[in-house]
């Protein structure tokens, strides 16, 4: 099996030039919502970036989550949301450094606990988060709703079967840099 050099890529809040970059994207109107909800102290929109370019990118959902049963049985939890890499850079360790970078964010911000849901078709991505450390919350799979494009290009919302997943964090841990090397599967 050939050796992956690991790649550099920067995890940071979105800034306005990667707004920019992420316009021409299927999902710019999310981008543009998270964006403005980051100015608002809502949450922080990440973008890992390779060369200036994005290549990824996660929402943590800082807010009360939208799901009454998140609220219920995970109340002040922040989730994970979106976290994506983008076609032609999967499987190089990116997710794992965003999932790194936002859980050591998290740490900062003193909270105990990161929570993220699953579409229940989406295998390859449970088993990063379980290889990560994150549980299954105990309370059964949940219905989440996703925004989606319908036909004619209004906005609209898509229902999805997701397993929700929880994961106690390290404060133990030493603060992870924004730029990390990542060769890693993920």
């Amino acid at each position: 099996m050939a050796r992956v050099e690991p790649i550099r890529v920067d995890v940071q809040p979105a800034r306005n030039a990667d707004l920019a970059r992420l316009s021409d994207t299927p999902d710019a109107r999310f981008f543009a919502d998270r964006f403005e909800r980051q100015k608002n102290d809502r949450g922080v929109l990440f973008v890992a970036s390779l060369d200036d370019e994005p290549v990824g990118d996660v929402y943590l959902w800082l807010e009360d989550a939208e799901e009454f049963l998140l609220r219920k049985n995970l109340p002040g939890v922040a989730l994970l949301t979106h976290l994506e890499v983008f076609p032609g850079y999967r499987g190089l360790g990116i997710g794992t450094s965003i999932i790194k970078v936002v859980e050591s964010h998290l740490t900062d911000l003193d909270h105990e606990r990161a929570a993220l849901a699953v579409r229940e078709d989406n295998e390859r991505a449970a088993r990063l988060y379980r290889r990560l450390g994150y549980t299954d919350w105990g309370h059964g799979r949940l219905v989440c709703f996703a925004d989606v494009m319908c036909p004619g290009g209004r906005p609209g919302v898509a229902p999805e079967l997701c397993h929700v997943l929880v994961r106690q964090l390290d404060h133990n841990k030493s603060r992870v840099p924004r730029t990390l090397s990542s060769s890693a599967p993920g």
